[in-house]
């Protein structure tokens, strides 16, 4: 059955997985409802979803037995806690802007990728967006470009590259967002900020915009063709989300 799957997700997952270089083994952080960790299994043997909530273990119990045994699920703070072994690619996907010790966390995420392994991930770009909806999330921070470069690099990255994705459709997609925070803001201005970040995810999209017609819309198919003509806008700083793609050393 189709779910409702959010545009600026499906632009964000159509760069993501144009840069993902395919392996043998990988490390989801943040995982949601593992509608991005499925796609990763086409391209991976084998991975690991972590995710805050239980939501990910009633997903997992709904995927086809095949994908049940090459996808193992964990329901863990990824912000902490992360498993042993090594990655050919750790994936994360708004994760690190709810981090304290973005530092840190970076750190250790190196040290779960194998020598030459690849990082991808996805972060909200530039204060200069910063909107209450950023505090209703959870939010510690956007990055800029630069700060954001170092600040994975002193992590023990290299050949670093950041995506300014989506461009102009996910900047549409900025007042939409805007006026579904200012509906839910009273359901989240008594929680801190880890429950808010606990519900930031796809507990945000409404059951009625589940159930609606759009979710025959919002499909990869039919916004692939939007996501290639933003790809010229790429390198440029106007979206308000990036994309970052980085090697361990």
């Amino acid at each position: 059955m189709n779910t409702y799957l959010p545009p600026r997700y499906l632009f964000r997952r159509s760069e993501l997985l144009r840069q993902l270089r395919s392996g043998t083994r990988f490390l989801e952080l943040g995982a949601a409802d593992l509608t991005l960790s499925r796609e990763l299994l086409a391209r991976f043997d084998s991975g690991v979803a972590i995710e805050l909530t239980a939501d990910a273990l009633e997903a997992w119990e709904r995927l086809p037995a095949a994908d049940k045994a090459r996808l193992d699920v964990k329901v863990a703070d990824a912000m902490v806690e992360v498993v042993e072994g090594e990655f050919d690619a750790v994936i994360f996907c708004e994760v690190l802007e709810h981090i304290d010790d973005d530092a840190g966390w970076l750190q250790m995420i190196n040290q779960r990728l194998r020598p030459g392994g690849q990082l991808v991930a996805s972060v909200p770009s530039r204060m200069k967006y910063w909107t209450h909806h950023d505090e209703m999330v959870g939010h510690l921070r956007r990055y800029e470009r630069a700060s954001l470069i170092q600040l994975i690099e002193e992590a023990g990255f290299h050949n670093v590259s950041v995506t300014s994705y989506g461009f102009p459709w996910v900047n549409l997609l900025r007042l939409p967002r805007l006026l579904l925070a200012h509906r839910q803001a009273s359901a989240v201005v008594n929680l801190d900020q880890v429950d808010r970040t606990m519900e930031s995810n796809h507990r945000q999209i409404p059951e009625a915009l589940r159930n609606s017609p759009l979710r025959f819309v919002t499909r990869p198919a039919l916004f692939e063709p939007l996501a290639q003509i933003s790809r010229p806008f790429n390198r440029f700083d106007l979206s308000d989300g990036y994309l970052v793609t980085a090697d361990r050393r």
